[in-house]
């Protein structure tokens, strides 16, 4: 058992040390485990338990005669939960979550927080030792180990959505979240652990000494510190990153020499319904200014890599036999820079176009970058002999009606002819065009009308 003294010592260090206030109306709420779930600070919402109720052990202070914490051991599949309802909308805006723990198992995907109250897979991850917001940013290799304690913090800025992820004091993940997915969903719930019901074997069990929320962002500053203090108080062994270089592990081919002005974009492409890796997915890279084709390759144990030029920005599409096509946009901001990025593929549903071919105005011409989109296309349909083409030409409203029905006609075509001199037979496209009728765009101003003159590439199941 821990003594009073020991216990008025600890907290000390660890509040004081970091000059943190604790009074009722808190701009944090601190978890030790001293007085089970309830907060060092009074008036703050007590944690839930989740899956398995855990345990509360005496755990004796690496390195030190007299002094023990008070720690929550949790099994598989189980953990914690803050409720932001009761902490009267705490976490609604900025924040910063920070934990101090140690997981037994890191083999695979490991859930560390979930936002939306076990309907997602989206969340953060540990995964080989990296630190992962599924399914958009991946970090780079980081001293997490299992069985090792770990300080791993996390924040969501408000007004710039910019997410941010931390170990041991150092910064290690940074993006912008695209949506919201980084933020709590109506049930207003905080998970600690515990993976969702989609892929539930993603978790581990392991143990917490200490949890924090800050209803702010903290500066990186305060975070190495607030690191350093903890690491000097608990005296745990530093972690230290692998010595294997960081290509080996996600480069396919780590033995080509790298250009000395260009960005390196590293990604890997997954199956969304159990995170396993997708091989020989194709992989196009296509500027986003004009759609041109830079660069193509296929996955090796479901990795790509690109070498781009910096200062621009691009869309990286994913086909896979079997998968729905899917694009994520980049932008390499430096020369030098490392960009990592992750694509989860569905199963196909044929509820979406495959392809959008756009056209200038008044003329059924392809261009040059509708033409590199069908040479892919194509080369799909060569091996999916179970799929037929349907082919939906659109215009945007400039002008006559009957005019414009006729030009969907013949933009409609001019992808079949170019479909079926690249070997696809006739007999496996179907057409229409739609004129003005179906716009993808309110037909405002110019830049939303170029988007209305298209052909939608549609597959569809041969019925047999």
């Amino acid at each position: 058992m821990i003594c009073k003294k020991s216990t008025t010592w600890l907290l000390a260090v660890l509040l004081f040390a970091l000059h943190i206030p604790s009074f009722s109306q808190s701009s944090q709420w601190t978890y030790d485990f001293n007085n089970g779930l309830i907060p060092i600070e009074s008036g703050g919402p007590s944690l839930k338990q989740l899956g398995e109720p855990g345990q509360y052990i005496k755990e004796k202070i690496p390195g030190s005669e007299d002094l023990s914490r008070s720690i929550y051991v949790f099994q598989k599949n189980s953990g914690l939960q803050f409720s932001n309802i009761e902490a009267k909308g705490f976490l609604n805006k900025s924040f910063t979550i920070e934990i101090y723990f140690k997981l037994d198992e890191l083999d695979s995907w490991k859930r560390v927080l979930d936002f939306k109250n076990r309907k997602s897979d989206y969340g953060s991850y540990i995964y080989d030792g990296k630190l992962n917001f599924y399914d958009y940013a991946i970090g780079e290799k980081a001293p997490v180990k299992a069985g090792q304690y770990v300080h791993y913090v996390y924040s969501r800025d408000f007004e710039t959505k910019v997410i941010k992820m931390y170990i041991n004091g150092l910064s290690k993940v940074e993006f912008k979240d695209p949506g919201t997915e980084g933020m709590l969903d109506n049930d207003q719930v905080l998970n600690f652990f515990q993976d969702d019901l989609i892929a539930n074997h993603e978790s581990s069990a392991g143990s917490i000494a200490l949890i924090r929320v800050y209803d702010r962002v903290m500066t990186p500053v305060f975070i190495r510190r607030s690191y350093q203090t903890i690491a000097k108080t608990f005296k745990e062994p530093i972690a230290k990153a692998e010595k294997a270089p960081e290509k080996e592990t996600i480069a396919p081919e780590p033995s080509v020499k790298k250009k000395s002005n260009m960005a390196t974009v590293t990604g890997r492409i997954y199956d969304g319904r159990n995170l396993k890796p997708v091989n020989d997915a194709e992989v196009l890279v296509r500027k986003s200014n004009n759609d041109s084709l830079v660069a193509q390759t296929k996955t090796v144990d479901g990795i790509y890599n690109f070498e781009l030029t910096p200062y621009e920005s691009y869309r990286i599409s994913a086909q896979a036999d079997g998968f729905q096509s899917k694009s994520v946009s980049i932008r390499t901001t430096n020369r030098f820079e490392e960009v990592k990025s992750l694509i989860s593929l569905s199963p196909e549903s044929y509820t979406a176009p495959l392809s959008t071919l756009y056209f200038t105005q008044s003329t059924e011409v392809l261009e040059d970058a509708a033409m590199s989109g069908l040479d892919s296309i194509v080369a799909y349909f060569q091996k999916r002999d179970d799929l037929k083409i349907i082919l939906k030409g659109h215009t945007d409203n400039t002008g006559d009606f009957e005019k414009n029905l006729d030009l969907s006609r013949k933009r409609v075509e001019t992808v079949k002819a170019y479909l079926t001199g690249r070997g696809i037979p006739e007999n496996r496209i179907e057409g229409v065009g739609y004129g003005s009728a179906q716009p993808s765009r309110v037909n405002q101003t110019e830049a939303l009308k170029k988007s209305n003159r298209r052909v939608d590439v549609w597959a569809e199941p041969i019925k047999r």
